[in-house]
């Protein structure tokens, strides 16, 4: 995987995070700082984002036609791509933390995100190099695309839902 597939699938990756942020309702509790749509996932929030989640790696296997021999490779890569969605690792800084505090947590969360990307990054490769050219070309395409963002081509240059083409929808 080249350095321009990894900053994609890390701009993905953090852009769906994001997405999934900005929709938590307003009555669950503070998770990641100070500001207005900051909550933490509610148990209920976090079931539906662990099957949703789960539904997505079963679409991918089924778009890939996983083989019998990919399946220690492919299993490796779902239990990463799982990892990368831990709603425990949103803690959210003291109430009364001062400036270095509140940057310093930042720091240490954007530290534990790269982590886990270049995790992610590893177990993409380990996956792909044990895929034939075609299930690497669609692996490709899935990741370019996660949790059914599309951009450009028959729906239009922005997706079906605006600029975040459909953020979170499955297919």
């Amino acid at each position: 995987m080249n350095a321009t597939s990894r900053n994609r699938l890390a701009v993905s990756l953090l852009s769906a995070g994001l997405a999934l942020a900005a929709a938590m309702p307003a009555t669950a509790a503070p998770v990641s700082g100070p500001g207005p749509g900051r909550h933490a996932m509610t148990p209920e929030m976090q079931e539906r984002l662990q099957a949703r989640l789960q539904a997505r790696i079963d679409q991918m296997a089924n778009r890939l036609e996983i083989k019998a021999s990919q399946q220690d490779a492919w299993q490796a890569y779902a239990k990463v791509l799982k990892e990368q969605f831990d709603p425990a690792a949103m803690q959210a800084p003291p109430k009364d933390a001062d400036a270095a505090a509140l940057a310093r947590h930042r720091a240490d969360a954007a530290a534990l995100r790269a982590n886990k990307l270049a995790a992610l990054a590893d177990a993409t490769a380990k996956l792909q190099s044990a895929l034939t050219p075609e299930q690497a070309k669609t692996l490709a395409e899935l990741t370019r695309h996660p949790m059914g963002q599309h951009r450009g081509g028959a729906r239009g240059e922005q997706g079906p839902r605006g600029p975040m083409g459909g953020m979170g929808g499955m297919r």
